[in-house]
């Protein structure tokens, strides 16, 4: 199913629908497909609910459908372009992955994800843009569920292009913020902090997480952070936000957890398998009750809180007097709290 939305997406066929339902031909016509090959693709799809075939041959969109548009509300265009074009070919390593626990993508590419990236841009693009989509989707109901009053100044860690931040800091204008992310995705901010309107409240900071991160603020965020990185790693990025993290602050996660209901898991366990053949030791959901990489001393837990999103929940660390004290998360997010301390 992955690759037959990948072929539409590529094709761009959810953006000829825009306007209402045509036929089969005419979208082969558009694109330069083989119709009968395409109409066998799009009759497959709409039999899943993601086009309409109201009368044979006449496709139309659907509330799935619309979100393969370009510029859709809560577009998923870019993630399918990503599964299609990168993540594709490491998935015919999964039994490789399985027998070694290496990622099927380094497999499949003779090297790491983020170091193939590094030298494809035009790859690396398509992957910007799927968590942009990803983080966009999830940001307001991190900015309306968690409660930021007591805060002043928040550094979003691994922020990426700062969608996150700018939703938080357009919600909540008390505070200051601060983007850290790697140079090549940070020079791509500053657009989205003035379209928000936030540019005067907000510091951008190329630099690189594992090499420490800001100090003094009272509030740092890990939205899908954690995930790409084995415990031991996660463990390293939680203690450089301990050490940074003002006296009473508290370190905000925002990762899939695995619910207790084996139904409600489904898309979070897919989620983690896509981390096993992708990502070297990243994982998704790691369950409410054992998140092991904060199981670190210092590190006392709170509560996990649900947000409306499907793709975030948030937990929360607070500092205490000992730098040791807890915080409430979402992710569909988790919550947290840490000694001043402790999922892009």
């Amino acid at each position: 199913m992955s690759r037959a939305l990948y072929a539409v997406t590529e094709l761009g066929i959810a953006d000829l629908l825009a306007d209402g339902p045509v036929s089969s031909a005419e979208l082969a016509a558009a694109t330069g497909a083989h119709e009968p090959s395409l109409y066998r693709v799009l009759r497959m799809l709409a039999g899943l609910g993601v086009f309409g075939e109201a009368r044979p041959g006449w496709f139309s969109l659907t509330v799935l459908g619309d979100r393969l548009r370009s510029g859709a509300p809560a577009s998923m265009r870019s993630w399918a372009l990503m599964h299609g074009r990168i993540a594709g070919r490491p998935f015919e390593h999964i039994l490789y992955a399985v027998r070694t626990g290496q990622p099927g993508f380094d497999a499949a590419y003779g090297m790491p994800l983020f170091e193939y990236l590094a030298g494809h841009p035009e790859d690396a693009a398509v992957f910007d843009a799927a968590m942009l989509e990803r983080t966009a989707a999830f940001a307001p109901s991190v900015a309306v569920g968690y409660d930021f009053s007591e805060a002043r100044i928040v550094v979003d860690v691994g922020g990426g292009r700062g969608i996150l931040l700018a939703e938080i800091l357009r919600r909540n204008p008390h505070l200051q913020g601060t983007l850290l992310e790697l140079p090549d995705v940070a020079a791509g901010a500053g657009a989205v902090l003035a379209e928000a309107g936030v540019t005067n409240r907000c510091e951008v900071v190329a630099g690189d997480f594992f090499d420490g991160v800001p100090a003094g603020a009272d509030c740092y965020i890990l939205a899908n952070v954690l995930h790409d990185w084995d415990d031991a790693r996660a463990a390293e990025i939680l203690a450089g936000c301990h050490r940074a993290v003002t006296r009473h602050g508290r370190v905000l996660i925002v990762e899939r957890l695995i619910p207790d209901d084996s139904a409600q898991a489904v898309p979070v366990l897919l989620s983690d398998i896509n981390m096993l053949v992708l990502s070297p030791g990243g994982r998704s959901g790691r369950t409410p009750s054992t998140p092991r990489c904060c199981a670190r001393p210092g590190c006392a837990r709170a509560r996990s809180a649900p947000s409306p999103s499907p793709t975030a929940s948030s937990r929360a660390c607070r500092a205490q007097d000992d730098r040791r004290a807890a915080a409430p998360v979402h992710d569909g997010d988790a919550t947290l709290r840490l000694p001043r301390s402790i999922d892009r």
